[in-house]
């Protein structure tokens, strides 16, 4: 395992960056502190950007390790930043191949700044840069893997809340990892069910999430709520960037309270498709656990 920790550390796609902030001279580098040696606020180093004015930089720890670097603005983010850390570091005590590696958490006056390994690309940004021959041989196993890390949060009784393409990493050997947990939270035990404002992204979102937007009541967020998501996903992967409930952020969200996937048959794969149905049922007792989806037979090799 240390081998190949010792790989992922190591981009391809962010080389030049790497390169350019290892030589950079200190007058030039932004004084964060320990454990983050090399780190510029400056776009040669820019990987993303979230809402609410979070950035991403690639940065370099005392180690050598090379990390993403997320600066959250303390009057904006302190409460997700701080969900965020907590998330991970109660993740980081089992670990998971296919959640985003926690490295450290920082704080200065005005930013709070979460380091994590450094990945390759968001799978938004990956899916759109390949073609549909590559995802038929490589789409069942990043579903599988996206699956998996999903299991291993509902096993710590961990909710993610906001999966969607952009919030899933890439690593250097192509494998999926689950990010950014900002309006994740945990069940307490014997749990199945957190109420929450509705929160999450448009036309990512489960319908009975959907249903609470403007409502005094909050909404009931299960397991199965993340899983309706992680089939839009599984829909987006097969057919190199579509979604099944349509178009726009506006036609998904009104699809998808309506159960009506109208791009749905556009999976021209019949297996995938009836896989891609059960995850994104309607009535949230439809679909399956992360657990019960890995043993559907399209997940088989």
């Amino acid at each position: 395992m240390a081998s190949r920790d010792l790989e992922l550390r190591k981009s391809f796609k962010h080389r030049k960056k790497i390169q350019i902030l290892e030589a950079l001279e200190e007058e030039h580098l932004t004084k964060v502190g320990p454990p983050l040696k090399n780190f510029a606020e400056d776009k040669r180093f820019f990987l993303g950007s979230g809402s609410f004015g979070t950035c991403v930089y690639a940065g370099i720890l005392e180690d050598g390790s090379e990390v993403a670097v997320k600066r959250m603005v303390i009057q904006v983010c302190e409460d997700a930043a701080e969900n965020e850390k907590k998330i991970l570091s109660l993740i980081e005590t089992k670990k998971s191949p296919f959640i985003v590696s926690y490295r450290n958490f920082v704080k200065d006056n005005r930013f709070m700044y979460l380091i994590v390994d450094l990945c390759e690309e968001t799978l938004d940004e990956h899916v759109h840069s390949q073609n549909i021959q590559h995802l038929r041989i490589h789409g069942r196993r990043m579903i599988r893997e996206m699956l998996t890390g999903l299991k291993f949060l509902h096993d710590q009784g961990i909710l993610h809340r906001d999966l969607k393409p952009s919030n899933i990493l890439v690593d250097v050997d192509g494998h999926l990892k689950l990010a950014d947990f900002g309006i994740s939270r945990v069940l307490n035990e014997d749990e199945t069910t957190v109420r929450t404002d509705a929160k999450g992204t448009e036309g990512w979102m489960a319908v009975e999430v959907i249903q609470t937007i403007g409502q005094v009541e909050k909404g009931r967020f299960k397991r199965k709520s993340d899983i309706q998501s992680a089939g839009m996903i599984a829909f987006f992967i097969l057919t190199t960037g579509g979604h099944p409930f349509g178009s726009t952020k506006y036609e998904r969200m009104t699809n998808i309270v309506a159960g009506n996937p109208v791009n749905l048959l556009t999976l021209d794969d019949p297996d995938g498709r009836q896989f891609v149905s059960r995850l994104i049922s309607h009535r949230v007792y439809d679909r399956p656990y992360a657990l019960e989806a890995l043993l559907l037979p399209f997940m088989d090799e």
